[in-house]
This record gives structure tokens, C-alpha cells and sequence, in this order.
């Protein structure tokens, strides 16, 4: 039987004045469903990081798109991930996040799975016909899977494109990322997580938006200011980034630390010089909010990962980093950064002062497009000034709309 499958490529216009997106794409379930499939079963999607399962049997649950997962270390110390599925009867195997295990289980009729996925155990098999269950390797596994910088990605696609091809030119800013730590590596501690009633390219696109924080998060900046942490955020200098693949940056110096930190992080800076040279570190010290099409999102000092639940409600997960191979003194001054309430955006937890603004914003565009009344949105704001800097990465001024256009333009070349 033949399938039909919906070109959704018309819900994108873009002429060289103007870009619009239809609402649609916020609020139609079947177009939902169509993202699951091609822009997160179909191409790379972040699942874990190896910190987080760093010995043999350690694991960690995850998705991939709306299919549940296994990240797991087997025996041999490779990353396997496998669908969180019992070959039986579909269950669940494992409800734990994370933890250790020799084999995983199946609470409902207990067959059993080693560490890397491969059928450990069918129980009660005298109760079958002679040689059944012998096509049943073990749970289903990822078609691909890739480490980058410590970053595992999984794809259902055998196809998918090498990971370094994925990154693209953005590889030079994930490597600048990962580099505060002085040893190229860092662990990623347990997270926070938020649910917001909304769709998840809200988060994606939010991340990367200069032009929000002086109208959403007024209160917050008052509180700010009127404590002495930071003045204003009007005249930020910065740029924005986009980049083929759908992947974009928020790009402004590192003007908003609080100033009982500043003293170490400017000797933070100076090690970064001293260690990569006066001009890479430079280069490297400045705050940076860099989306991975289409679910992470590498922040101040934390991996923020966009977890679909449906057309309308996402999860939000904070993952804090501690920096190896770097003195305690910029680590613990990065922790009260992250901790402190009293801070701008990129600081606060997922569920602190200024975050709970944006999800509040979140919801009130999904009820905004809710009727369908409201057809199309527009994000042109500097698409008459975006520069091609080199091949496949262009970039616009702090509070342009490029790193959206980015993304929807990757959404209709992998929705077509």
C-alpha cells in the first residue's frame, strides 16, 4: 500500500524583505507527528552525555522524539541505545533515569536484556514451540550512534549524515564550548526540568533571541538593577548566528556577572589565555547560547535539552557542568553563577526568576495561535543585513531574527 506523505514545505515563505511561518506548524498535531519522525527519529538528536554513564552497566533514560530509549555502557565500554521497549509485549523495561545494572528486566513477564541491549533471558520457554523467539536478537537498537565532545547522538536513520558534517562550521563553536575546560572535557551533574504548556520550537527558537529579555523579563532586569548586579540590557553588543543544518548562536560578551564573581572570572579568562594563546582565549570568553538543531542547546556552563511531549506541552531539562582538568576556584564561582537568583538569563535555573518568564510567554503564544484565526508570524527582523561570513554560516546583528530563519529553513528542507 502506498503512503502519502505531506510536503509541509508551503508553510515556510521567505522572499529576500520578508519570512513567515504558518501557525500551523505551532499547533497542528499531524505536523507534530510529521517532526517526530523526520526531524528527530530521521537525523541526529542528543540523548546523553558520556559523564553520565561513565562505567560498564551504568545507564541513563532518554527519548528520541517521543520514543523512549536506553542509553546505556556495555560490557566492552561502548554507548549503546537501544528503544526502551520490551520485545514481548512493548513494555517499559526500564522507569529508572539512570543508575547501574547488570541486566535490565522487564517488570512485566520478566524477559531480560544485557547492558548493550542483546536478549539476556526469555522466561518460561518450555511454554513455547520448539525454537521460537530465535528472530529476537534483543531490544530494538538505534540505527546510528555518534559521541561528539562527549555529546552522544543517536538517529534512526542509517543514512544519517557523519556527525562532523551535522556540525558543520558550528563545530568551531562547540569546540570553543567544551574548551573552558581546561582539559577539552566536562561532567554533566543532575539536572532541573521544567514542563511548559507549549511547542517545543518555542524553547528552540527563545534561546537564541536577543530581542525578547528588555519586554519579557522587564521585571527581572528592575530586580537586577535595583540590587546593583547589572545595569541595563539595553545597548548589549553581540551578533546573532545562523547556519545551515538549522543550527544557530546568540552571541554577546560576558558584561552580566555578578561582581562579587568578576575577580574570578577575569582570572578565569587570563587561564584560558594563558592556556590556548591571548587570542583564542579571547575568543573563546564570551557568552554564547548555541542551538544544535533540533533538541540541545549549549548554555552558560549548562546543556539545556527540549524534550516534545505533544503539538502543546514540552519538558525543559537543565543539565549543569563542571568543568575537569580546571582550578575549583572557576568552578565553584560557575556554580554560584548558575545559583544565584539575582542574575540575568543565562544564570538563573530553568525554574528561577527570569526562565519562568519565558515559559509564561511560551503558553501565551500557544493560546494566541490556537483558533488558527491568526495565520502566519513573521520573523524578518534584519534579514535585509545578514552576511554570509563563510560557507553555510551567516550573521546579523544581536537582536536579528537569523537564528530562527535558521531553523525554519532546516525544518522545510527535512519536512519536505
Amino acid at each position: 500500500m502506498s503512503v502519502h506523505h505531506p510536503d509541509y514545505t508551503d508553510l515556510i515563505r521567505e522572499t529576500p524583505t520578508d519570512f513567515s511561518v504558518h501557525s500551523r506548524v505551532y499547533t497542528d498535531p499531524a505536523i507534530f507527528a510529521a517532526e517526530m519522525h523526520n526531524l528527530f527519529e530521521n537525523g541526529w538528536c542528543y540523548v546523553a552525555h558520556e559523564s553520565e554513564i561513565e562505567k560498564p552497566g551504568d545507564f541513563r533514560t532518554s527519548a528520541i522524539g517521543r520514543i523512549p530509549v536506553i542509553v546505556s555502557r556495555g560490557d566492552d565500554n561502548q554507548v549503546y541505545v537501544n528503544i526502551n521497549a520490551c520485545r514481548h509485549r512493548g513494555t517499559l523495561v526500564c522507569r529508572e533515569e539512570r543508575g547501574n545494572t547488570r541486566y535490565f528486566t522487564c517488570p512485566y513477564h520478566g524477559w531480560s536484556y544485557h547492558k548493550d541491549g542483546k536478549l539476556n533471558h526469555i522466561t518460561d520457554r518450555d511454554n513455547f514451540p520448539d525454537g521460537w523467539g530465535e528472530d529476537i536478537t534483543g531490544l530494538i537498537a538505534a540505527e546510528r550512534v555518534a559521541v561528539y565532545r562527549g555529546m552522544i547522538f543517536a538517529s534512526f536513520n542509517k543514512d544519517v549524515p557523519e556527525i562532523e558534517q551535522y556540525l558543520g562550521p558550528l563545530k568551531t563553536y562547540v569546540d570553543y564550548w567544551f574548551d573552558h575546560a581546561l582539559n577539552g572535557t566536562v561532567k554533566v551533574l543532575k539536572p532541573w526540568r521544567a514542563t511548559y504548556q507549549g511547542n517545543w520550537k518555542y524553547q528552540l527558537e527563545n534561546s537564541t533571541d536577543g530581542w525578547h529579555a528588555r519586554y519579557v523579563h522587564i521585571s527581572a532586569l528592575k530586580t537586577i538593577s535595583h540590587y546593583g548586579t547589572y545595569a541595563s540590557n539595553t545597548g548589549w553588543s553581540g551578533c546573532t548566528r545562523g547556519f545551515d543544518g538549522g543550527h544557530g548562536i546568540l552571541e554577546r560578551p560576558r558584561t552580566d556577572i555578578p561582581p562579587d564573581l568578576q575577580p574570578d572570572f577575569e582570572q578565569f579568562r587570563l587561564a584560558l589565555c594563558t592556556h590556548y594563546g591571548e587570542e583564542r582565549g579571547n575568543r573563546m570568553f564570551v557568552r554564547r547560547h548555541i542551538t544544535l538543531f533540533p533538541n540541545i542547546q549549549l548554555m552558560e556552563f549548562k546543556l539545556r535539552v527540549i524534550q516534545p511531549v505533544s503539538v502543546d506541552r514540552t519538558i525543559v531539562y537543565e543539565f549543569p557542568v563542571e568543568l575537569e582538568g580546571t582550578d575549583a576556584v572557576f568552578n565553584k564561582a560557575i556554580r554560584t553563577r548558575l545559583l544565584k537568583e539575582i542574575s540575568i538569563s543565562s544564570g538563573s535555573p530553568v525554574s528561577g526568576m527570569v526562565n519562568a518568564d519565558d515559559v509564561e510567554i511560551y503558553a501565551r503564544n500557544q493560546s494566541g495561535l490556537a483558533s488558527g484565526q491568526m495565520e502566519w508570524i513573521r520573523l524578518a527582523r534584519g534579514i535585509h543585513r545578514e552576511v554570509e561570513e563563510r560557507k553555510h554560516e551567516w550573521s546579523g546583528q544581536d537582536m536579528d531574527e537569523l537564528p530562527q530563519r535558521a531553523i525554519y529553513r532546516e525544518w522545510a528542507r527535512r519536512m519536505k
